[in-house]
């Protein structure tokens, strides 16, 4: 075993004498820092006491067990101690590293110092300094290999490297051996499925840097796409949006100049999130806010774990932050960064943090307000308890946040996902859809649209819908998954603006007219029957002859006077309840106790209250500015008749309970007529299919 390993594993049992025989491991451990690539974590606070160390110890133990020479695994043994040490150290020893100019921002750079620092410090009949040069370039050039196949950093920056085989210290095959076992070590010791992932590309530059071979830095487009790789991963259509955001040639001008003088890291973690747009906006803006002449290196580590936090213990991009710097950099234009004056923002603005005195070395992130930051971190606490619904909500407006109207925050991936639930109905919608063009109105996540186009694969398959967040989702979904529908962001209360006038076959709402119902201000309020006949008839426009409008929503119940008794078998219960009654902005709900547990209410505020008491309390926030039902079925039948007219044909009219509700309830409430008899939940859920007659 590596010494380096036993020493390590004294530490571990309790042997702490060792620290002070190992400077490195001093540092290592005796430190406040934890200053990792958040990329690979899971949960910020399952992070350890000593993350940095538990990695040193990983490469340690891939070093280990390699088939190389002693020569060649005593200098890595050296390497990959002091490589990661200017991440660490106690708060005295980094004021002192940072008086002595070291770059800790940049880790590679700031542990060669302290390396040379060290050595410095021994006897000088005890040094090698051949071994020195070679072990202090490996730690300057640490993890630079890996870097410049994310596109973060320039080949130009390995250069160093490659003297010890022009010099003839090492042949070529020595040093590519050398290199590449650093680099295994590196690499696998993050994620062993990320080196099977890139080992061929290590081997392709670690040849170059050994053999001399002559590499070109890659162009800028190139490096770009490496930068966006994540995204593109996750969906994102680079190689169409790179076309129309660099229509404008001084875009590319300006940023592959930029890119061409200087290196990057934390790129990737702090970025990805941001679209491809947005991400040049903050480039531009960077320029703009930078001594952009002198800039080289740029660490985005500050925004990385500015933006991050743990929601549900689990690492999550804080979504109110990112909100906020989206709105910020919707109001930019590209126009206005490459040559005007920009708006005041008074929540956020860029902050360019100087590492040294010559701005070669810059930090970037993002700064909001006293008061904003403040509200975020109020936001963050309150979302953990229920008591401040009230305040999220109004916060939300405060902040914009529900820019689209369906924004859910930190709810939006588990809203997107419910709406591909409860399939069955789905497969049936897609039973009665008929024709060339169908249009989903509120796709959410996207299932009815893959539905349809399994059903029918030579329609034409279009969502539609008014959410930015939703539709910028769909198009990665699209992309990552290869599908050929299509998704549009339009106003369905207005659909010949995108699709015309009697062009479509079907077109479906599913779950989406209530939403339409509570969240649009339709005639200058909001919960306006007026809004659905809007959306029927601009539908119905749209409408081919002999078409269909395919609806599944929620449904009342007639008639509307009966009355309802509500038991809670939970005492704390009542207090979800009588929160409801407050916040739900539908209607006000009637109601009068009973007793203690049991409260009496028309049938349909009874179910009303039970869709949000069903959903919980992660969702309450959202759900108590929804109505599920707004309609009975003769008012529906006749808002049909009378908004579509003689030649919209009711052919299928049903509504039923969903399956769920009862079972999911049966531990929480029982609901009884007046008379006190157990009786089962109403209606919940309607399923109508209108045809226009040709």
């Amino acid at each position: 075993m590596l010494e380096s390993l036993q020493s390590i594993q004294q530490l571990k049992y309790g042997n702490k004498s060792v620290l002070k025989k190992e400077k490195w491991l001093n540092y290592l451990y005796v430190t406040e820092q934890k200053n990792i690539n958040l990329e690979q974590v899971q949960s910020l606070s399952d992070i350890g006491e000593h993350p940095v160390l538990q990695y040193t110890e990983r490469t340690l133990q891939v070093l280990n067990r390699l088939d190389i020479s002693l020569e060649h695994k005593q200098i890595l043994e050296d390497v990959l101690k002091w490589s990661e040490v200017a991440k660490c150290g106690s708060h005295d020893i980094r004021m002192e590293w940072e008086k002595q100019g070291y770059p800790l921002a940049i880790h590679n750079i700031a542990s060669a110092h302290i390396y040379a620092d060290e050595q410095i410090k021994m006897d000088f009949s005890d040094r090698d300094l051949f071994k020195e040069e070679v072990i202090y370039t490996l730690i300057l050039t640490h993890g630079l290999v890996g870097q410049y196949i994310r596109g973060e950093v320039r080949f130009q920056q390995m250069l160093p490297l490659s003297k010890f085989v022009h010099l003839k210290m090492f042949s070529p095959s020595a040093f590519n051996e050398l290199l590449y076992a650093l680099n295994q070590c590196i690499i696998e010791a993050v994620s062993p499925d990320l080196w099977e992932q890139i080992e061929e590309q290590v081997t392709e530059v670690v040849q170059s840097v050994s053999y001399g071979e002559q590499v070109n830095e890659y162009p800028f487009k190139e490096r770009l796409e490496r930068l966006r790789y994540g995204s593109i991963h996750k969906g994102e259509n680079f190689q169409l949006e790179i076309q129309q955001l660099l229509s404008d040639p001084g875009i590319e001008k300006r940023l592959s100049l930029f890119f061409h003088n200087t290196d990057m890291w934390y790129v990737e973690s702090a970025l990805s999130e941001f679209t491809l747009e947005e991400f040049f906006k903050i480039f531009l803006l960077l320029i703009r806010s930078s001594s952009s002449l002198t800039v080289r290196q740029i660490t985005f580590e500050p925004l990385m774990k500015e933006l991050h936090y743990d929601y549900k213990r689990k690492k999550s991009v804080n979504l109110y932050k990112k909100r906020i710097i989206e709105a910020y950099l919707a109001d930019l234009s590209m126009e206005n960064l490459l040559h005007h004056a920009l708006p005041d923002n008074q929540h956020v603005c860029l902050q360019v943090l100087a590492y040294d005195s010559a701005q070669q070395l810059v930090g970037v992130s993002f700064q909001f307000s006293k008061a904003g930051e403040k509200l975020i971190e109020f936001c963050q606490e309150a979302e953990k308890h229920p008591l401040y619904e009230r305040a999220i909500i109004m916060l939300y407006d405060f902040f914009g946040f529900r820019k689209d109207a369906y924004d859910r925050l930190q709810n939006e991936q588990t809203y997107l996902a419910d709406m591909n639930n409860s399939q069955d109905f789905k497969r049936k919608i897609v039973d009665y859809a008929v024709g060339d063009t169908m249009l989903d109105i509120g796709p959410g996540g996207g299932f009815l649209l893959d539905l349809l186009s399994k059903r029918h694969p030579k329609a034409n398959i279009i969502g539609i819908d008014i959410a930015s967040n939703v539709v910028a989702e769909l198009e990665k979904k699209k992309q990552r998954e290869q599908r050929k529908w299509h998704v549009i962001q339009g106003d369905a209360l207005d659909l010949q603006s995108y699709v015309g006038t009697k062009k479509v076959d079907t077109i479906i709402f599913s779950s989406i007219l209530h939403e339409m119902f509570s969240y649009i201000p339709f005639e200058g309020k909001k919960f306006n029957t007026k809004v659905v006949e809007q959306a029927l008839h601009s539908s119905f426009q749209a409408l081919n002859p002999n078409g269909r409008i395919i609806i599944r929503d929620g449904i009342m119940t007639e008639p509307k006077e009966t009355l309802r008794h509500l038991r809670f078998k939970n005492i704390t219960d009542v207090a979800f309840f009588e929160r409801y009654v407050q916040d739900f902005k539908g209607r006000n709900i009637q109601y009068e106790w009973i007793n203690e547990r049991t409260v009496s209410l028309p049938i349909n505020d009874c179910m009303e209250f039970l869709y949000t008491f069903t959903w919980g309390e992660e969702a309450y926030p959202h759900e108590v500015q929804e109505q599920f039902g707004y309609f009975t079925p003769s008012e529906f039948k006749e808002a049909i008749s009378q908004t579509l007219g003689e030649t919209a044909v009711i052919t299928v009219f049903e509504h039923y309970l969903q399956d769920g509700y009862e079972e999911h309830l049966l531990m929480k409430v029982e609901v009884t007529d007046v008379d006190g008899k157990s009786i089962g939940l109403p209606d919940s859920t309607c399923f109508i299919v209108i045809e226009k007659k040709g």
